[in-house]
């Protein structure tokens, strides 16, 4: 077994290729230089970004200094967090610490930078040494990271392993006479690993993880005969792997439904029990919807207490896009509900969906205020803890913001059950996902959830108020006011 471990950070630890490729390409556009495919941006990833420049643009040592500089206005307050960690690394660091292996970073990126990645994650308690680059250039050889990691840990360099996707990870591991494990789940090019001499070739971080702890692993040679490490039998690999993403993004819906569903029916057998024959059935069979919505707004709030914890336990926090201010955001999520809600109308989509009747009639026979409570901020504050909170975050981490927005938002409008409410929850959806992606708060969604469902509450509940606001001007009006809230927070974007 290895007394400690030197990681690389980009492409070992966590996948940073929107960050970064998004960041060079700003960096190029202030050179005057267009390029739309992030893909060819992929070798930025992993060597010193001024030799990088130099390599791939030619540009001078001057010119790619400069360039740097502009990297850095895009990627300090945005691109640092478009990242995710891989699969598997955060309980694999936590096994390595368990069996006494002492853990480093050695990343050529600004050490300021790995720690602020390190600490948004959760994952700086893992390590005893972090060690990356100067910000003024120096120390950003992988060789001189080492070296630095090295002497910060007080080690004997024969003792340990450097793991990374790159060939300067292995080169530099090298150097030292340390024991070399490349990741083929990183950014290296074909034969890249094999050809720098990689001692071990990790294809999945369970592998790598069986290879630490082992000390050797269970070795065997490819068509080249360079040393991989076989895959243990548990390795989540092909439908194992899909299974395991499933159960992890689903999980949170199987707590909230057991959770709610569960308080639900503990409430309404106690409501008969209390209230069982005579006079007291009769009057719970003439109050039967005012305690079916009591008993839903309990199981949401039950439901959504078992989420909680895990919610405090994973919320990401990240850098805000834009500076909209809430009544923005407000206007927003009020001019697009009552807008679809108009075309859903001029549509006739209600007829496409019986069940949808009922829900209304169902909704619409409780006291106003009341029903208000229950719409405009009980179920806004459980739902969004489920969809957004848990389900499109634990998506993000194995799927891009488009495709995990229109996944959980696809979700979200299934969840209601019916036709109609399935159409509008996933367009509410999409816009709540944009609206906290583009703010980084939590307490945006949420309040932005609560408003929709009070003005469509409101309207529907008084027929009066619905015939004013659901006039076909009207629509055409929302739907303005909408895009002139998308245009505001556009507007208010952070500039970089």
């Amino acid at each position: 077994m290895f007394q400690y471990v030197l990681f690389d950070l980009d492409g070992t630890l966590t996948d940073p290729r929107e960050g970064i490729t998004k960041s060079v390409q700003f960096a190029l556009m202030q050179q005057g230089i267009h390029e739309p495919d992030l893909s060819r941006l992929e070798p930025f990833i992993g060597p010193p970004l001024l030799d990088s420049f130099m390599d791939f643009y030619d540009m001078t040592q001057e010119q790619a200094a400069i360039a740097v500089a502009d990297y850095r206005k895009r990627f300090a307050p945005i691109g640092i967090f478009e990242n995710k960690v891989y699969a598997g690394i955060p309980e694999m660091l936590g096994h390595l610490k368990d069996a006494g292996i002492k853990l480093a970073v050695a990343s050529s990126k600004p050490e300021e930078y790995v720690i602020r990645i390190l600490e948004h994650f959760q994952l700086d308690g893992c390590f005893d040494v972090v060690v990356g680059s100067n910000m003024d250039g120096s120390r950003c050889d992988k060789e001189e990271v080492v070296e630095e990691a090295l002497r910060r840990l007080g080690k004997d360099p024969g003792t340990g392993a450097m793991v990374g996707d790159r060939k300067f990870d292995i080169n530099g591991g090298k150097q030292f006479g340390l024991t070399t494990v490349g990741v083929a789940f990183g950014y290296a090019g074909k034969g890249e690993l094999e050809a720098a001499g990689a001692d071990y070739i990790a294809k999945t971080v369970s592998a790598l993880e069986a290879f630490l702890l082992k000390g050797t692993g269970a070795k065997k040679k490819d068509a080249n005969g360079n040393k991989t490490v076989a895959e243990p039998k548990e390795s989540p690999d092909g439908k194992s792997a899909f299974f395991m993403k499933a159960w992890e993004i689903m999980f949170p819906f199987i707590l909230y439904y057991l959770g709610s569903n569960v308080c639900y029916i503990v409430i309404i057998t106690l409501f008969r029990m209390l209230l069982a024959g005579g006079a007291g059935f009769d009057w719970m069979h003439e109050n039967s919807v005012g305690m079916a919505s009591l008993a839903k707004a309990c199981s949401m709030l039950a439901g959504a207490g078992v989420l909680i914890p895990f919610f405090r336990k994973e919320q990401t926090a990240w850098q805000a896009r834009t500076e909209a201010s809430f009544p923005t955001m407000g206007f927003l999520a009020a001019s697009s509900a009552l807008g679809i809600n108009i075309v859903f109308g001029l549509l006739q989509i209600a007829a496409m969906s019986i069940g949808y009747y009922e829900t209304e009639r169902m909704q619409y026979q409780i006291p106003f205020l009341p029903g208000l409570i229950l719409y405009g901020l009980i179920s806004p504050l459980a739902e969004e803890l489920l969809f957004r909170g848990m389900i499109y975050n634990r998506m993000k981490k194995y799927f891009s913001i488009w495709t995990s927005g229109i996944a959980s938002s696809a979700l979200f409008g299934l969840y209601h059950g019916n036709v109609v409410q399935t159409l509008y929850g996933m367009l509410m959806g999409m816009i709540l996902v944009y609206a906290y992606e583009m703010t980084g708060n939590f307490k945006i969604p949420v309040m932005m959830h609560g408003v929709a469902n009070a003005c469509v509450f409101t309207t529907n509940y008084y027929p009066a108020v619905g015939t004013v606001t659901g006039m076909p001007v009207n629509c055409v009006l929302f739907l303005v006011v909408s895009g002139v809230c998308f245009g505001m927070i556009q507007k208010k974007r952070i500039e970089i």
